[in-house]
């Protein structure tokens, strides 16, 4: 009985050293992100709503709390409107700022696993296959990534966020938002569904094979 509770807390410390390497090599890299004037589509949240699929819902919350990390690292190597906004480039940095990276930038990725791993973990209950709660739950967690940056953008530097958007008001920003929702957020939730869905069969029919031993997971 100890040997086997050893052999599981291996195993789970090393699937979450593998993600954990898997999120920072895509975040930290331009194989997680690809920029575009405004904003980048992001990759990053595939191994975040995967690890979340295996390691359950903390599991997908720390992932995504990693993500978030790499995006503040992101902020300084390769700025964005986004990061000049967050980091207060032209307004200086103080303690509204911090308040900026916590809710743009970690809180939509910590929810991002977070909600795609919740989602995946309640449909599977009725959907023993997976093959519909695995795209259903990526979709969700692509999304939330998405609408939960934009709208902490939206409300929380309103103003900011209209000059680095091109928006002259509330209408044109909530134009410009739209807009990113559905060409980006949309094209981040089809890759997302496709490649989870894909991966995600693999290593459902692996662990039923090689029970992982990780409450919570697939």
């Amino acid at each position: 009985m100890v040997i086997t509770m050893k052999s599981n807390s291996i195993k789970k410390l090393v699937i979450y050293a593998m993600f954990t390497a898997i999120v920072l090599l895509l975040g930290l890299t331009s194989l997680g992100y690809i920029y575009l004037p405004m904003a980048a589509i992001v990759t990053v949240h595939i191994p975040v709503i995967l690890g979340g699929f295996i390691l359950g819902i903390k599991g997908g919350a720390y992932l995504g709390f990693i993500f978030g990390l790499t995006s503040l690292i992101q902020c300084f190597m390769a700025p964005d409107a986004i990061a000049a906004i967050v980091l207060g480039t032209d307004s200086g940095f103080g303690v509204y700022n911090v308040l900026l990276i916590i809710c743009v930038l970690f809180l939509p990725r910590v929810l991002t696993g977070l909600f795609s791993s919740m989602v995946y973990r309640g449909l599977s209950k009725l959907d023993k296959s997976r093959l519909f709660a695995m795209p259903v739950a990526a979709v969700t967690g692509a999304l939330t990534n998405t609408v939960f940056l934009l709208g902490a953008l939206a409300l929380l530097a309103f103003d900011q966020a209209c000059v680095a958007f091109g928006a002259e008001n509330a209408e044109g920003l909530f134009a410009v938002i739209i807009g990113l929702v559905t060409s980006n957020g949309l094209i981040e939730a089809g890759v997302a569904a496709v490649i989870c869905t894909a991966v995600g069969k693999a290593l459902f029919e692996y662990t039923k094979r090689h029970p992982l031993g990780i409450e919570g997971g697939m």
